[in-house]
Order: C-alpha cells, then structure tokens, then sequence
C-alpha cells in the first residue's frame, strides 16, 4: 500500500493505526494528597478561595512552619495543575508556609506533564534538597525523568539516574522502585538511547508489563522489528502476560517490518487473550489492515468488531476506504463520523491526493480540487493547521494544476506563518512547477536554506521534470547534483528516481552504472532500488540483464512482478507473461489493477489466438479478486479481441460496458482494425470516436488525423485550431540515440545537429539503397494537404530515419544502433528501416509507445 512511493515533495505522512503505546503511559499520576474534598471539575478559583476562606490554608507566615500542615496547600496546587494552570498553581507554592515531598513531586510532576522545560524541574529538585532539605520520593524521580523524556534531554536524565542510584531507589544497585526503573526506561527511549534502557532493563530484579512495553516500544522504533518479536517471546516465557500496549508495538512491527501473516498472528493472540475489544488493539489493527489486508473488509470486520470506538477508530476505518480507493465510502464514513479532529482532515486531504494516480486526468483535477475545498473547510472551522495539513493542501493544488489557485495556496501559507520545513518548501517547488511557475520553483531552489536536506529541493526538480516527460532536463538535473554534491547526496530514494530517468531514456551505459553504484553502495537489497533496475534494463532493450537480475533478487513484491511483467510486453513477449503469471498464481501473489493491464495486454503478442484465457482473465478480475475493470482494462480486452480477429465480440464487449466507452477503447479498436484491415468496423469506430469531445491532446490530434485521413482537410484544420485556442500543444515527435555518452535528439526535418550534413547525405545514400531493394515511400502517413512530391520530402526527414541514421554513421563495428522514439513509429520508417537493416547488415533497435521493434536482416521482432 504504502509503497510507496513516497515522493520528495511529501512528508511520510503519519499512519492512522494506533501508534506504539506511550513510553509514558505507566507513569502513576501525582501522589494522593489529603485535605480539604475538591472536585475536579469544579474551577479551582472557587475551592481556592473556599480554602483561604475558612483558614484550611493556615496564614501566609506561619509562626511555627515545621508545625504546618501543607496537605491543604496540595490539594489546591494540585486542583490547578489538573486545570492546567501552572503559574496559580506555583503561586500557591510559593506562599505555602511549610512544603513537603508531596508538594515538590506535585509541582514537578506537574511542569512535565504541562510542557516546562526540563530545567524548570531540576531547578525544584534543587531547592528541595538545598533549600528544604527534603529526600527526593519515588514520585519526585519519576516526574523529574518524565520532564527529561518529554523535552529530549538524556543527559539531565542520566544525572538523575545517578542521583535515584545513589539514593536506592532504582534497581542498580539493590531491588528499587520499580515505578522510578519503568520512568527510567521511558526516558531512554523517548531520549533515542536504547542502548542504556536495554541496560537498565537488565539490570532490573523486578519488571512488569510496563517495562517490557518501554523496551518493546524502543525497539519498534528504531526499527528494529525482528528483535522486538523475540523480546515478546522472552516477556511471554516470563509469565508476564501482554497488555494492549504490548500487542499495539507488536502490530506496529509487523506493518513496518513484516506483514501480513506476522500481523494475523497477533490478531489471533489477541482473540485468544480476550484483548481484541481493547481500544488501542482495535486502532491498531484498523491501521494494520489498512495497509497490508487483502480488501477492505478486513478493516470493516475490525471496526464493527469493537464495542467502543473513538476518533482514531473512525478515522483509521476512513483511512482504509481510502487505501483501497474507495474514496466516496471515505466521504460517506466522514459524514457519518460523532467526533473529528485534524487528523481526520488531513486523512481525507491525504486520501485525495493519493487516489488521483492512475486515474484519468480529469479524475484527477477534480479529486485536487476537492482537497483544497477541504482544506478551506478545516481553515474556515479553525482547525489546527499542521506541516501534514499545509504539504497536503500543496500536493492538492498540484494535482489540480490550477495556476490562480497555487498563487492563492502559496500566500495563504507565507501569511500564515507556517514555519519553512524541508517538506513544505519541497511541496511549493512541486506545486510550482506543476502549476506552470518555474520561475516560482527556481526561485524557491535557490532559496532552499535547509542544508542538512538540500538534496529534497534537488529531488524535486528532478521529479518534476520525470514527471513533465523531460528526460533529459532530469539528466542534466541529475549530473549538475552529481557535480555539486558528489556520490554523499544518492539516497535510495534519489537512486530510484535517476535510475528511471535512465530507463525512460533508454540509456543503457549510465544505467549499469547506477546498478553498480548501487551494488557497492548496498543499496541493492532495497526492493525499490531493485524494481527500478528490472525496469530500466527492461525500457532500455536488455531483457536478459532483467530477467537475470529478477531471478535473483532476494525481496520481491508485486511492483517486482509488475516490473519483469512490463519488460516482457515491451519486447511483445506474451507466452513468456502467461508463465510469469502461472507462477504468481501458484506462490499464492495476489495481483493488482496494474497487472491485469499488463497480462490482457501480453494476450495480444502470443503467437497463437490466447483469446480464451484473455476472456478468463478479465472475468477472475472482479468474481475472484474482487476488482472492477476500469477503462484501460476494457480497453486492452478490446484490442486483444481485434488483434485475433473476434471484432464482433469486441463490439459487444463494447456495448455491454456498465460506462460510457471512452476514446481510449474506440482507439484500442480502431488500432486493431488496422492490424486486421476491418474497414467496416474501422469506419464505425471512427464514427465513435469523432463523436467524443476531445479531452486531452492526443485525442484531438487523433481526431485531426483521422479527418486528414478521410480527405476532409477544413474539419482536420478546425480541431486544430480548437486545439490551439484551449491552449493545448501537440507533443511533436522526437528520436534519440546514444554516442560518447551522450543523448543526441532529434525532430522531423531538422538541421540543429553539428553533424546535419554528413547525417542528411548519408540519409539520401540509404533511401536511394533501400528503394533499389523495394522500398516504396507510403505517403498516406502525411496528413497535410499539399502536393505529393512535398509529402515525399516531409517522410524521408522523419526524426527516426534521422536518428537511426546518426547511430549508423557513429555505431562500433559488432553494436547494434539504438533509437528511442516518444510516440509511436509511423508505418513508413518501420518499412524503411526494415530495408536498412537489410542494406547495411545493421540490427537497429527502436523503441516506440508500443515497445520494442528490432530490425535485422530485413524483417522486424513485432512480427507487424
């Protein structure tokens, strides 16, 4: 679930399970104080009063002050510390004729608890030793290490270890108080010393269950999962038995550390202790199947399970909905919800800015747009406002991609004062960026001032430009890092983005470079890393490389079997799909949305008509695995069933779809009537598709062609124009190839290369070869209305035959030319390249929007 991912302009996003239980939970309130009867709810003004009134408080100077009795005194102090009211409750301290060891470990207790610094209760325990001369309590050293854990100050709480040593009331030396051993463990822990709490711990003659929480939390923490389910153990051959503190750690260890058969595990135990309706056990394990149950009903079950719920629970069942894409039973859980708080909010901001991926483009507006309403909503309620609300809000406002709404974002945070962090100056550089203000996000670059992690300002302009299609932006981006920063700045994650950069490329050398960056940097085990590896070997035509390194990868998950999956299909291998997923389901992997794509799509590239098993596919998806076909899918079903031919199934595939077919299915069928030669079916799906509003580029491009292609140039001219004036651009074809470790591009016709003479005449020299051998120019694939002899001149410049014919020129004797292309190859430079492979006994590899083509000897892999 959550992979992900994460991406460099979010923070981690906090996890709506039930965290690890407090390391100050078995600290004991207060000790009891005796006097006047005062209730906690009533306002400790009055009972104050009531006090002073009828002298329970004795005179402010008593005359005989060791003879004064100071309980009264507590209870009032004691009243103001409950009401949060620290400065009345010092007043009273302040004025006590006579203090005893109850009213310093009140005081200090209740500076810890109150948020005080750490020095404001060393400085009581002082003047209560000098001053008073009054013998610390047990209670004096337990709030006095609570005041240490919760302001982060380990090494006044080592002094205070010390002091209860030498006072004897810890276990080193001698038996202690076990309520002072628990405060000290808590301490190292919150402190990030676990070390000295594992000695403390074993240095203790007696332990409860709180003190093996505290370890148990610590090891959690730090990570250390494994150890954290062995000290269980321990703890349960002890006879100590588990709390739900206990099982919360342990479910937390198994979702960050494990899994899911670890996590049933404890959810048994905890049925088996009869600890299942505790609510922390609840919450936790509503947070645990959130991310790693098998549907969403695992969360349900739990929820309706508990027989008291809170707002973490109602959150966390929210959280689950949205996990599993659900996104309008989140809302409804929402509506539903008797209490909220801002994490709830930020849940459901977080929730939209997760579900837009892999949705349409609209969708996923729409879901960024309903975020910032959201956020507006918790501003206009007066909700706290947290980093995780405002780097939400700016992820939101990324994925509407509204440039008047990112301007109005971006004041609204400067004016608030939201504090400059790493992840929100990221998110405004990704919001920038997105929103088209790339001066905005430069600006913010160089005004990065978070040394410690400049690399997340590098990692965002790097994804950015991922994400925006320019490859080689990311390569420069990521060489000019390189250069400022040397090898210290690669990070897993940072590795995993430039090794995509280098698979979208196709750039095979610098690829393996960063594979064996990679192995010595021990990057290598992390599975990430290693799925961007099978990926980049797969994109960039070394399949063997992929398979080779899959087979030996030691941590898989799904995105690894996606990954092997998708470099299968781009080398149009499907037989070998069909075995990769009979392996899956044998090991018992339960596949996603993604993988059904990839293996209805490998149907259409097996060498015999695999129609039946495509048809079983697509029905197991939702009757066996519980998930619904989306567009793509009956997009990809249908292209399977035009490629063998099954047109009239297509098109009742087709009607039968619980939507509205979209472009992308009349376009999958318009393809395979191509393949086919279906002229009827063709028409009909032109017929469609025409009828549709364009709603993104490429759409309207299709539309434009598909009026050339039937002669009707005024209507082929108008989309055109339509398109022009919505402010949309056609993405103009481009080849490249690699040379001395260089990316050198190229466009139809274009003359910018330092070596355009030699590649143009050599061009010339090799149509004039391949048009002796039976090449015949197909000017059909120039849709522009001029003269023939033009569209002569406009095919034989194509940015592929370009390209190709640089890596002929430049390629080492024995080396095949590579060449990628970012749409999909015309009809023309796939019959002429066939023909130079043959001429120059070259094999040229291309790879275009639909895959691998490897030209050799004449004739191409695609078998097309």
């Amino acid at each position: 679930m959550a992979i992900s991912t994460s991406s460099p302009s979010s923070p981690p996003h906090p996890r709506l399970s039930f965290p690890p239980p407090s390391l100050l939970s078995s600290f004991p309130p207060p000790p009891p104080t005796h006097g006047l009867p005062l209730r906690a709810a009533a306002d400790p003004r009055a009972a104050h009063a009531v006090a002073v009134k009828s002298g329970a408080l004795g005179p402010s100077v008593s005359p005989s002050p060791s003879r004064a009795d100071p309980r009264a005194a507590n209870a009032v102090m004691c009243a103001y510390l409950r009401a949060g009211r620290l400065d009345d409750a010092r007043g009273v301290f302040d004025r006590m004729p006579a203090r005893d060891a109850a009213s310093y470990s009140a005081l200090i207790s209740g500076h810890a608890r109150l948020g005080s610094p750490a020095a404001a209760a060393a400085a009581l325990l002082a003047r209560m030793r000098l001053r008073d001369a009054l013998a610390p309590t047990e209670y004096t050293f337990v709030g006095l290490l609570t005041a240490c854990a919760r302001r982060g100050n380990p090494r006044l709480g080592a002094q205070v270890h010390a002091l209860a040593a030498k006072s004897g009331h810890c276990s080193c030396p001698g038996p202690g108080s076990l309520l002072v051993d628990n405060a000290l463990l808590g301490m190292y822990v919150k402190c990030g010393r676990l070390g000295d709490a594992l000695r403390a711990f074993g240095g203790m003659e007696r332990r409860d269950v709180s003190s093996w929480n505290a370890v148990l939390a610590g090891l959690v923490e730090l990570g250390r999962h494994g150890e954290a389910f062995e000290l269980f153990g321990e703890m349960r051959a002890t006879g100590v038995r588990a709390d739900g503190f206990s099982l919360s750690a342990l479910l937390a260890a198994a979702g960050e550390g494990f899994g899911l058969p670890e996590g049933e595990a404890v959810h048994a135990l905890s049925l088996k202790s009869g600890l299942e309706t505790d609510l922390s056990v609840g919450n936790a394990l509503i947070g645990f199947y959130a991310e790693h149950g098998c549907s969403v009903e695992d969360v349900v079950s739990v929820f309706q399970g508990m027989p008291v719920k809170d707002v973490i629970s109602w959150t966390g069942l929210l959280n689950g909905y949205m996990e599993f894409g659900l996104v309008d039973m989140a809302l409804d859980v929402f509506d539903r919800m008797p209490q909220r708080n801002f994490v709830t909010y930020n849940a459901v901001l977080t929730g939209f800015c997760q579900n837009r991926e892999g949705v349409r483009v609209t969708f996923a507006k729409k879901a960024g747009l309903r975020g910032l309403g959201l956020f507006r909503q918790m501003v206009e309620d007066g909700l706290e406002i947290s980093d995780v609300t405002v780097t939400g809000a700016l992820n939101a406002c990324a994925i509407a991609a509204d440039r008047k709404v990112s301007e109005q974002v971006h004041a609204f945070v400067i004016k608030c004062g939201c504090g400059s962090t790493p992840w929100i100056d990221a998110a405004l550089i990704d919001m920038c960026i997105k929103c088209g203000r790339s001066g905005g996000a430069h600006l913010l670059f160089e005004q990065w001032s978070h040394q410690e992690s400049f690399h997340i300002a590098w990692n965002s302009l790097l994804l950015a430009s991922v994400r925006d299609g320019e490859y080689e932006k990311a390569l420069s981006t990521f060489l000019q890092m390189f250069r400022s920063s040397g090898l210290g700045f690669i990070d897993e994650f940072m590795l995993t983005a430039s090794l995509g950069v280098c698979g979208a490329l196709g750039f095979a050398e610098l690829g393996k470079q960063m594979h064996s960056f990679a192995a010595k940097s021990g990057l290598l085990d992390a599975c990430g890393v290693g799925n961007a590896i099978i990926s980049m070997y797969g994109k960039c035509g070394e399949l063997d490389d992929a398979v080779s390194f899959f087979e030996r990868m030691t941590c898989r998950d799904l995105v690894s079997w996606n990954a092997m999956i998708t470099a299968y299909l781009l080398h149009r291998q499907g037989e070998e799909i069909l075995d990769i997923w009979g392996q899956m389901e044998r090991l018992g992997i339960k596949p996603d949305s993604i993988t059904f794509l990839l293996v209805i799509s490998a149907c259409s590239h097996t060498s015999s008509d695999s129609t039946d098993q495509c048809r079983e596919l697509f029905v197991s998806m939702s009757s066996k695995y519980g998930i619904e076909p989306a567009m793509e899918h009956y997009a990809a079903f249908v292209n399977v069933l035009g490629c063998w031919g099954h047109f009239d199934e297509a098109e009742q595939l087709i009607g039968g779809m619980p939507f509205k077919p979209g472009a992308l299915v009349w376009r999958s069928l318009l393809d395979s009537c191509s393949k086919r030669s279906n002229t009827t079916v063709r028409r009909r799906a032109m017929k469609n598709l025409l009828a549709l509003e364009p709603q993104d580029p490429s759409t309207y491009v299709l539309t434009s062609n598909l009026f050339s292609e039937s002669a009707r140039w005024h209507s082929s001219e108008n989309t055109r124009l339509e398109m022009r004036e919505k402010g949309m651009r056609k993405i103009p074809a481009r080849s490249w190839t690699f040379h001395d470790n260089a990316v050198h591009s190229f466009f139809a016709r274009d003359r910018s290369h330092p070596q355009s003479r030699d590649i143009y005449a050599g061009l010339d020299v090799l149509i004039l070869e391949c048009i002796k051998a039976g090449y015949e120019p197909d000017t059909t694939f120039v849709l522009h209305d001029v003269e023939e002899y033009q569209k002569r001149h406009f095919l034989m410049y194509h940015s592929a035959k370009l390209a190709a014919m640089y890596g002929l020129l430049t390629a080492h004797p024995g080396l095949a030319v590579r060449v990628v292309k970012n749409i999909r190859m015309c009809g023309d430079c796939h019959s002429f390249l066939e023909h130079a492979s043959a001429a120059t006994g070259k094999v040229i590899s291309v790879r275009d929007s639909s895959g691998f083509h490897v030209f050799r000897g004449g004739r191409c892999s695609c078998r097309e």
